[in-house]
């Protein structure tokens, strides 16, 4: 991991379309900070992340993360201009790449290119306060594994 390139991968025991639904649908709204995604699934389209009562208590608007979607390749790989809204930084590159093995175990490969959003790569790099919903990609991807394998969200304040 460089400054403005953060690349996190993690093994989900379940199959790459239900890894692809979890980041696409508000199926699996559970996982990660509990937000809806509101989701145009096409090149061009867009794709939110809208906040949850407690972050709209916290004061943030309807939207936590604004992004357009830059390549798909349903459920293989996921391409987005994203921009947190709470940083008035450029949009950032992200990166899901999903390879479901023979075993059945599925990668997910999550590369975040961030060369000029330096307070947005600090949030995500997942190096703050977990309970408070600092722990940015790891956290993240930690709790879409947990959602998948268990069929229930992964216990934590930060939820």
């Amino acid at each position: 991991m460089s400054g403005t390139t953060q690349i996190h991968g993690i093994y989900i025991d379940a199959p790459a379309e239900e890894v692809w639904k979890a980041l696409t649908t508000s199926e699996h709204t559970r996982y990660g900070y509990g937000t809806t995604i509101d989701c145009d699934l096409r090149v061009g389209g867009s794709y939110r992340h809208l906040t949850t009562d407690a972050m709209k208590a916290m004061g943030m608007g309807d939207v936590a993360i604004e992004a357009t979607i830059v390549e798909l390749d349903p459920p293989r790989r996921l391409v987005l201009d994203w921009k947190a809204a709470w940083h008035d930084e450029p949009a950032s590159r992200l990166t899901y790449d999903i390879q479901q093995s023979p075993s059945g175990l599925t990668r997910l490969t999550l590369t975040h290119e961030l060369p000029d959003s330096p307070a947005t790569a600090a949030d995500v790099a997942g190096s703050g306060d977990v309970e408070n919903g600092g722990g940015g990609w790891p956290w993240e991807l930690a709790s879409l594994k947990t959602l998948l394998e268990t069929g229930r969200p992964m216990t934590t304040a930060g939820a």
